[in-house]
């Protein structure tokens, strides 16, 4: 059976940080510009994992992604009325 996951976003302070950050779980993204990557870990390891980032020198914020919040199923309702409607 597969365990869920869970991505957070990390911002770190300088590039050279990135390779430390890889350990704490599945690397998928990283923007070196704007510096943050994105970081898959499993959902069991979430607590103490966000406990451990957020104690880092060099992590400025660390967010939880909101895909799973997301609504992904759409009914057949028709919207077109209510968006068009004269005021």
């Amino acid at each position: 059976m597969l365990e869920k996951r869970i991505g957070i976003y990390i911002y770190f302070k300088q590039n050279k940080f990135i390779r430390q950050l890889k350990r704490y779980g599945h690397l998928i993204y990283v923007n070196k510009e704007k510096k943050y990557l994105l970081l898959y870990i499993y959902e069991s390891d979430f607590p103490q994992t966000i406990e451990a980032l957020n104690g880092l020198k060099y992590v400025n914020d660390v967010l939880v992604s909101e895909y799973p919040n997301i609504k992904r199923e759409y009914g057949t309702e028709n919207f077109e009325p209510k968006d068009y409607r004269v005021i």
